[in-house]
């Protein structure tokens, strides 16, 4: 970024709050040029909504690993030259709709399938590299809606603000000045930026996707990434908004290959600003392979979905019997025979709820000489135990003593919560004869292998080591 724009006389200053930074931030002097003196080659963190000053909108950026300056300083006119190729109102210049050769009123499917048609093209051409660099910088601003709007904003408007494309956190090269006190970089121009970006290969439920009327977005809370995909990487999935209402009942998984950007905002936590980051996947690198079997997977959601609204009123009934007292599954499997429900509606699917996992409650009920539905939990009986589940991402898997007389635990139990096993209120842990608690990590055998440890089950050698 740096080396072809180096002259004779340039003078270099490392700025490394860190000595043993191997890639410090530098300072070069220009004593030759007058109109941009100084040249500022950066790390950069967040870069934050834009503001407006008293010679119009300008974006500050973090410096984390500069000892000074500790802030970098972009005005408007540079950001949108450099990201959204919109130079002075009196010299127009080629949209990025007409660089992808496509219309303004493409849709995401429209853009993806132009970006193809466009990279073979300059593939054919052996077009060079800058030139591929801004055909993938326009799919990747029309491809996010968010930098899409405001890019047609500031087509319209001169004076819109203008967004730095996906957060900032990467590393660039700007011309401008120092401050007088040392402590901020002002820029006049953007020489080059490259975003910190990580190669991924991810597996998203589809459950945890929400659809769009265009557009699906998934994302992984637990990893902090979100990926945006359209139907272009989609085909054969006509989906509409109403998929929200049901896709909680999705088993199928996404295969991404993806390259991620990170991005930041800033949320007021407990009277202190905390920089809350995740993970983007750029538009332009994303591979996605669709799941066998999600045809029928999707089917079979659809039909649960229906027949939960088909019989609403049992559903009902079920869910006020477990809020006072566990309820045998065997019950409830009879109040649906009772009344001809079909096979496909399971007793454990009325208060199943949309973040729940299947392997755990599975891994737990196949082992189980019987189970119970309460409130939110399941409650398995296995030959030494007794096992308390929520079975979702945050919540603790609590084993019990098997107990001499079940209907007496279960009649104890009810008056409880969790909180009060963990403290043991009132010697509620003692009666109840509470084991301890399986916290979940990232892995699940490792989850299944501790949980069979304390139940005194022989587990899986290959599971030991996972």
């Amino acid at each position: 970024m740096l080396g072809s724009r180096l002259r004779p006389n340039d003078r270099l200053i490392v700025l490394a709050a860190d000595p043993n930074d191997p890639a410090p931030d530098v300072l070069v002097e220009r004593p030759a040029l007058r109109q941009f003196p100084q040249l500022l080659l950066a790390t950069i963190g967040y870069a934050a909504q834009p503001k407006e000053g008293a010679d119009g909108f300008f974006v500050r950026v973090e410096l984390p690993r500069s000892i000074s300056p500790k802030s970098l300083f972009l005005p408007a006119e540079a950001i949108r030259e450099y990201f959204y190729l919109l130079g002075e109102p009196d010299s127009p210049q080629e949209s990025l709709y007409e660089f992808l050769r496509t219309s303004e009123t493409a849709t995401p499917a429209d853009l993806r399938l132009a970006w193809r048609l466009r990279s073979v093209e300059l593939g054919m051409a052996a077009a060079d590299r800058p030139v591929w660099n801004r055909a993938e910088r326009a799919f990747n601003i029309l491809a996010h809606p968010d930098l899409r709007n405001c890019y047609d904003h500031m087509r319209k408007d001169e004076d819109a603000p203008p967004l730095f494309p996906y957060g900032g956190f990467g590393s660039i090269l700007a011309e401008g000045h120092l401050s007088e006190d040392g402590q901020a970089f002002f820029a006049q121009r953007i020489l080059a930026y490259k975003p910190k970006m990580t190669a991924r290969k991810l597996s998203l439920l589809y459950r945890r996707c929400e659809f769009f009327h265009d557009r699906v977005v998934c994302r992984d809370p637990r990893r902090k990434i979100e990926v945006w995909l359209d139907a272009g990487l989609l085909p054969g999935l006509h989906w509409d908004l109403t998929w929200n209402n049901w896709k909680h009942w999705l088993k199928s998984r996404l295969d991404v290959e993806a390259t991620l950007v990170s991005a930041g905002k800033y949320r007021l936590t407990k009277g202190e600003w905390i920089l809350r980051k995740w993970s983007t996947a750029l538009p332009s690198r994303l591979r996605v392979s669709l799941p066998e079997g999600l045809v029928a997977d999707i089917a079979r959601a659809r039909a649960l979905h229906s027949l939960l609204g088909e019989h609403a009123d049992l559903v009902r009934h079920a869910c006020a019997q477990i809020e006072k007292h566990p309820v045998e599954h065997t019950t409830v499997q009879k109040w649906f025979d009772d009344l001809g429900v079909s096979t496909g509606l399971k007793p454990h699917y009325v208060n199943w709820l949309p973040d729940y996992e299947p392997y755990y409650f599975e891994q737990l009920r196949k082992r189980s000489r019987t189970w119970f539905l309460y409130r939110n939990e399941y409650l398995f009986v296995w030959p030494q135990v007794l096992i308390a589940e929520i079975p979702e991402l945050g919540h603790a898997t609590y084993l019990f003593s098997r107990p001499a007389q079940l209907d007496e635990f279960m009649h104890s139990y009810a008056g409880i919560d969790r909180d009060d096993v963990r403290h043991n209120r009132n010697d509620v842990a003692t009666r109840l004869g509470f084991i301890g608690r399986v916290v979940r990590g990232r892995r699940k055998q490792r989850w299944l292998n501790d949980v069979l440890k304390r139940a005194g089950e022989k587990a899986d050698y290959v599971e030991s080591f996972a």
